[in-house]
This record gives structure tokens, sequence and C-alpha cells, in this order.
């Protein structure tokens, strides 16, 4: 096989309570074409372009690079070509797809013939926790724990349209997690414990209208939300306008307001909010989708 071409998808991870365990693919995406080469080229197209590494450093190489020696396979160098449409460090899971995409493109590329379950495994060891790897990999609405094994269920995308109000600022994964304390209060556990049951009830049975209810939290965003300049007036403005809940896009900075309706009218509230706030944002209109990564193309 000469070449391979992966698509992988946007992701919103937490959906509010669900801290490292959420996660939802949405319609935009990341493209990459991946080849086996004696030694590795990499060119970048869109977002990024100027700021992603052009070595074995990128991290859809070195998530293929590492799959490729998990299985015993010798590669020489790689020939990448990406195409991207995920901002950076933005709370999309830019870094996700990237995992992903890299991933699926190298058991294709090798004919490793991995599971989605075997690649879920290596994703999340390379990222760190699995709620953004697991949406960009299975699609959908995406539910993980953690016992003897990284368990992953995929469920249906609720039929909602996510608007996400990006702002022109990042907060790297990293730092986010450094604001949030090492231990909570059990109440703070009790009403999340109570909250994701409320979430993933309200999405799955289409009763949007217990999401303002569902997605509350006390485990990260009471601790992020100085991190992003005008949180409040955006959450307040998007629910004002007809949202069903706002919340954090992944780690931020970016927020999602989930709705069925009004959601230009959103988008632009959401905006004008950031903007009230002294940051210029850009909205988008998404939604949830059920296919995760895959090969576009051979």
């Amino acid at each position: 096989m000469d070449s391979v071409n992966v698509r992988a998808p946007a992701t919103t991870a937490n959906l509010g309570p669900g801290f490292d365990s959420l996660g939802m693919a949405l319609n935009l995406y990341n493209e990459i074409e991946l080849a086996l080469a004696d030694a590795t080229t990499v060119e970048i197209a869109g977002e990024g372009a100027g700021k992603l590494p052009r070595d074995d450093t990128h991290l859809v190489l070195h998530s293929a690079r590492v799959l490729a020696e998990e299985h015993g396979a010798t590669v020489g160098g790689w020939r990448l070509r990406q195409r991207n449409a995920i901002p950076l460090a933005r709370g999309l899971g830019s870094s996700s797809a990237a995992i992903v995409a890299g991933l699926v493109a190298a058991n294709e590329l090798l004919e490793l013939g991995l599971s989605r379950e075997d690649l879920l495994q290596t994703a999340a060891k390379i990222e760190g926790h699995p709620d953004n790897v697991a949406p960009a990999l299975y699609g959908g609405l995406t539910v993980c724990c953690v016992s003897d094994r990284l368990c992953c269920l995929p469920l249906p995308p609720p039929d909602l349209r996510v608007v996400v109000a990006i702002p022109d600022f990042e907060v790297s994964t990293e730092a986010a997690r450094k604001v949030m304390p090492r231990e909570i209060p059990h109440g703070d556990a009790t009403f999340n414990v109570a909250h994701v049951a409320m979430t993933l009830a309200a999405l799955q049975d289409g009763r949007y209208e217990f999401l303002g209810c569902g997605m509350q939290d006390k485990l990260h965003e009471p601790y992020r939300a100085h991190l992003v300049p005008g949180f409040e007036r955006v959450r307040e403005a998007a629910l004002r306008t007809g949202a069903y809940a706002v919340c954090l896009s992944g780690s931020g900075p970016t927020m999602a307001a989930f709705a069925d309706h009004y959601d230009n009218d959103i988008a632009a509230v959401m905006c004008q909010a950031f903007l009230e706030a002294g940051v210029q944002a850009k909205a988008l209109i998404l939604e949830p989708v059920a296919e995760g990564a895959s090969v576009v193309c051979r």
C-alpha cells in the first residue's frame, strides 16, 4: 500500500460534569495522507501550519511510530500531508484528532489488523486521558471509565447543534489541569455523579430541556473559569437566547452551547459577550456525528 488517507473529527469533551469520561464527535475535521518513506517529510495546511513541527515529533507521526514499535514494525521515515480545520489548543480535540489519525493510518498502512478497542488503549496512553480520543476514534457520544482496562461505550449522537464560540487565545490542557485542586469535597463529587447521570439520560432520551440542570459541574469548571475572560457573561447570553446548556469545551477556552433552535442567534450573542469582555472570538455551528476517524481513500 503506497499511502493512506484518514479523516478525524473534532471533539468536545467533559460535557459539563463528565470530567475525563464523556466526549462527543463533531463535524469539523483534520485530514491526513500518510505514506512510508526513506526520510520523514511533513506538509501542513490550515490550522497550525506555522506552529506544528515538521519532523518525527509531529503528533501524527509520533503516534504512528508508537503503534509501529508496539507491534514490532520497523519504519524508516514517513511522508505526511495534513490539512487541518480544528483550531489548536482551544478545547476542540486537535491533539486527539492527530493521535487518532496517526494510529488509524499506521494500522492500515502497516496492515496490523488492530481493532478500534486496541487503538483506543494506545491513544489514551499517548494522550493521557480518553475523553477526546474516544469520540475521535468511535464517533458519536462516548462514555469511558477505567478499571483493570480502559472501557469505552459508544452511543448514538444526539439530534442537537453545538454552537462553539472560539476565543482568539489558547489554553493548553496542561495549564488547565494545573489550576485544579488535588482533592475535592465529598459533596461536590456527589453533585457531579448525579449530574452526569442526568446529562446522559437527557442526551439519550432526547429530553434536552433537562440539559440545563444536567450540564452543571463542580469538579473543573469553577477552577478553570478565570482562564476564560467573559466565561459567565458568555454562558448567560447563550442561555437567555435559547441554549439548553452551556459548558467549557474540554479544558477550554472554547465554550459550547447545546441547542436545537436559535443557533445563529446564540452564536452571535456568544461572540458579542466575549467582545464585551475584551476578547475576540469566532463561532461555528456544528453537529454531533456518528462516525469517528475513517480511511477515506487508499
